[in-house]
């Protein structure tokens, strides 16, 4: 049912090519399917605080409600920034910016994202820093938190610790993060930086209130439902 393209439709036959869709799915014809929209900071800021983005594409989920199929295509996007750090220049920060639609059949809402607090989001989402840290431990919060405009509105930012290795040495690991409702998607953004270089927090800040959501640079189209496209 759902695509970029009926999403652009205006007047009537949009309007009409989305009924007869929904239909479908009422009917037992189609599964139901959800697109989130995508999100990337401002090339500015990416340029300004030095990050390179190293990661994007869609995640599908699959689900089963009531005996009709769901399907879902979520955004993810990853940046790292390169620093130096005990004599040497290792990726050493990592900032992050997930979607997923927000989803409701017959008055109940399918998102995980939306029913998860921050310590279980950070558990689900610890995983985006193994690439940048070995030997990751359980984050476990500070009870530190603060705020930051985001999209236009004031978003409350926790803070978690973790130790982790990097390059062979153990260090000890900030973590940032932030889950809102915008624009029909649960958003989350996750940044880490070692707690040594406290003003890498700055730039962690900065790509955070420059996100864009809906964005509108050009990327491959989703396909709902499979496991990952690039």
């Amino acid at each position: 049912m759902y695509s970029r393209r009926s999403v652009l439709a205006t007047g009537g036959v949009g309007s009409l090519a989305l009924t007869a869709g929904c239909l479908d799915f009422i009917r037992g014809n189609a599964p139901l399917e959800y697109t989130a929209k995508t999100l990337f900071p401002s090339e500015q800021r990416v340029e300004e605080t030095g990050y390179d983005e190293y990661d994007q594409g869609w995640e599908g989920i699959n689900e089963e409600v009531a005996g009709r199929e769901i399907r879902a295509a979520g955004w993810t996007v990853a940046y790292t920034n390169e620093l130096e750090i005990q004599n040497r220049r290792e990726d050493a920060a990592v900032f992050a910016g997930i979607t997923m639609p927000l989803m409701e059949v017959a008055g109940s809402p399918l998102n995980p994202l939306a029913e998860m607090d921050t310590d279980e989001l950070m558990e689900e989402f610890g995983a985006q820093l193994e690439g940048e840290y070995d030997n990751i431990q359980d984050p476990e919060p500070t009870g530190e938190s603060f705020e930051l405009e985001i999209l236009a509105d004031d978003r409350e930012i926790e803070e978690y610790q973790t130790a982790a290795t990097l390059a062979g040495e153990e260090l000890e690991i900030v973590l940032w993060i932030t889950s809102f409702d915008h624009s029909d998607d649960a958003v989350v953004l996750l940044g880490g930086f070692p707690e040594e270089l406290p003003d890498e927090g700055v730039n962690i800040e900065l790509l955070m209130e420059s996100v864009e959501h809906p964005s509108d640079r050009e990327v491959p189209e989703p396909d709902p439902g499979n496991e990952s496209a690039s």
